[in-house]
């Protein structure tokens, strides 16, 4: 519930999953690919999953099927775009991922919290 409380901390992007669109703030349309990344709950939390329902603010996007580093900084620093499409839907058949590169494009309005199966 960290993020929840004191928002997204984009220095420690990909410090735990990597970061195959760059360096930010990962999102998805599906909760399942979210439930992918949640860790169970410690305390009277155990067996409880949390997710959030944010805002995103993708403005100007790149759309890419695989990582284009050079394409994706190259752009950034132009002010060309605002947010990457990473879109493994079309190119392996999983789930889109937004990215975004500065907090001020995330607003998380709920914490969601369930349990699994």
């Amino acid at each position: 519930l960290g993020i929840s409380e004191e928002g997204f901390r984009l220095d420690l992007s990909g410090s735990s999953t990597g970061s195959m669109f760059g360096e930010g703030a990962y999102f998805a349309e599906c909760s399942s690919k979210a439930d992918e990344y949640a860790q169970q709950g410690e305390g009277i939390y155990v067996g409880t999953y949390a997710l959030l329902l944010c805002r995103v603010v993708c403005g100007q996007m790149l759309r890419l099927t695989r990582p284009n580093e050079e394409t994706r900084k190259e752009l950034l620093a132009r002010g060309a775009i605002d947010s990457v499409l990473g879109d493994r839907e079309a190119s392996v058949g999983t789930y889109r991922e937004f990215v975004v590169f500065q907090d001020t494009q995330v607003y998380p309005e709920f914490v969601i919290l369930y349990g699994r199966g």
